[in-house]
């Protein structure tokens, strides 16, 4: 299997004798020699910085990735700023993080995948471990500048796949809902002069975009040699059907002759039990793989012509809860119709960013029973890192953030897209403020709804700035 050239991958960031340069960051607690001893067995030039120093560092150096060692929790903060820094900054926000536990928590987990953390793993991790986490990432970070396609050993990313069954284990147990898919690569592979490593090339590829477009560190994982693992958290079978069947069509788009089989199983629709779902899924990809399918992508137990029906039946429960449990009114019956929020054959994307968890989970709720595909913010700098390698058709903004306002990260967003072609927005603003409608719109927003929102015109105003924009 191919090597990654890393004198290829990057000459800025490369040392003297032709190793990837990382950037060690460590707090107190972390085993610093060890570390850079392991980095050096596994083929690295290592530097090491101060968490305060590490940012200007990083500006000097142009290093491959940088490592964040984590120590004891008293420091957690100061690496946790640093890598939301990095993020927001233009010359690194692209700049490859990865987080380096000493004990797995789910805060220290949840603040790696706010972030957009590109990997996250233990600091006991062997030097064989750490060459190939990095050259996995270093692989997906500058395959765009490659003339010859590189293939990152799959072998490697066993320990992805124990994480990402152990994330699914939890939420069954605390009863969420969620989506486990196992994907191969389409492809006439069998009258290609080197078929298996065209599938290998092909599966890689179908990693990448999938590892990039989920941004979670939980979400994609090599399942076998021509199989990967998706894990959709808080999706069901219907909406998990939906996105994957989007992204299955970007996938195509963006690689000629690419394919995507899919087939997926939901909890707890299809039971809890990890070992269980695997196999109906393994059942949904033999119908998606077969000669005579309608779909490339199926969902366990859910035949093709009956999947509209379902999103609209599971839509219009879901939408009932709402209205029960947070007293909003109900949307449109029209907005919750299959196939009515679409563009091109693709379901509408919204982001929504707000901080107060009770109006995120109304929100989001809403947007999701009106059949949007919706991704969400935590504040304005969030949206502003996750704008930057995403572009949904509409953005819904609480004027309440931490740090800066809505109207704020309006005008932020901006002056980060400079040619004018950041998605419409609508501003959440508190009642009475007539101040804030003008400063809004002057700002970039398209639209100001006053809270507390009513379900049907926040639906209305969102449906005609989908349309205004795709026209």
């Amino acid at each position: 299997m191919p090597e990654v050239n890393h004198d290829e991958a990057n000459d800025e960031g490369a040392g003297a004798a032709g190793k990837a340069r990382v950037l060690l960051v460590a707090d107190e607690g972390a085993d610093v020699v060890r570390l850079r001893g392991r980095l050096a067995e596994a083929g690295f030039e290592a530097d090491d910085a101060s968490p305060d120093e590490a940012a200007s560092r990083a500006g000097e150096l142009k290093p491959a990735a940088v490592l964040l060692a984590f120590g004891g929790r008293g420091g957690e903060g100061r690496l946790v700023a640093l890598a939301r820094g990095l993020r927001a900054e233009p010359p690194s926000f692209a700049l490859p993080v990865l987080f380096l536990f000493r004990e797995d928590d789910r805060p220290l987990r949840s603040a790696a995948q706010h972030l957009g953390a590109d990997d996250y793993f233990s600091q006991d991790a062997s030097a064989d471990e750490l060459r190939a986490r990095l050259n996995a990432i270093l692989w997906r970070a500058e395959s765009g500048r490659r003339s010859a396609p590189a293939v990152a050993d799959q072998r490697s990313e066993i320990d992805n796949f124990l994480f990402l069954l152990d994330a699914v284990a939890s939420d069954a147990r605390a009863g969420a809902t969620g989506s486990l898919a196992l994907v191969e690569a389409g492809g006439d592979f069998e009258n290609s002069q080197d078929g298996d490593g065209a599938r290998a090339a092909a599966l890689a590829a179908a990693h990448g975009f999938l590892k990039l477009n989920l941004r979670r560190l939980d979400a994609v994982a090599f399942y076998g040699p021509a199989t990967l693992l998706v894990y959709l958290h808080g999706a069901d079978g219907a909406s998990g059907r939906a996105t994957l069947s989007r992204l299955r069509e970007e996938f195509a788009e963006s690689r000629r002759g690419g394919d995507l089989f899919v087939g997926v199983s939901s909890f707890p629709a299809h039971g809890s039990e990890v070992e269980r779902l695997v196999e109906q899924s393994e059942v949904a990809l033999g119908e998606a793989r077969g000669e005579n399918s309608a779909s490339r992508v199926v969902v366990y137990g859910l035949a093709e012509a009956e999947a509209g029906a379902v999103i609209s039946r599971d839509a219009e429960r879901r939408t009932q809860r709402r209205s029960m449990t947070a007293g909003v009114n109900e949307p449109a019956p029209a907005a919750t119709q299959p196939g009515a929020l679409r563009v091109g054959g693709k379901l509408r994307r919204v982001m929504l960013v707000v901080s107060d968890a009770e109006r995120m989970a109304q929100v989001n709720l809403l947007m999701r029973s009106a059949s949007y595909e919706v991704r969400a913010a935590f504040d304005g700098q969030h949206a502003l890192n996750l704008l930057r390698i995403d572009r949904p058709d509409a953005l819904v903004v609480d004027y309440e953030l931490p740090g800066f306002d809505g109207v704020e990260m309006l005008k932020r967003l901006a002056k980060q897209s400079r040619n004018g072609d950041e998605p419409p927005a609508l501003l959440l603003a508190p009642s009475g403020r007539e101040d804030l409608r003008a400063e809004a719109l002057a700002a970039g927003a398209r639209g100001v709804i006053s809270m507390p929102y009513d379900a049907v015109e926040l639906l209305e105003r969102l449906r005609e700035l989908c349309e205004r924009g795709e026209g």
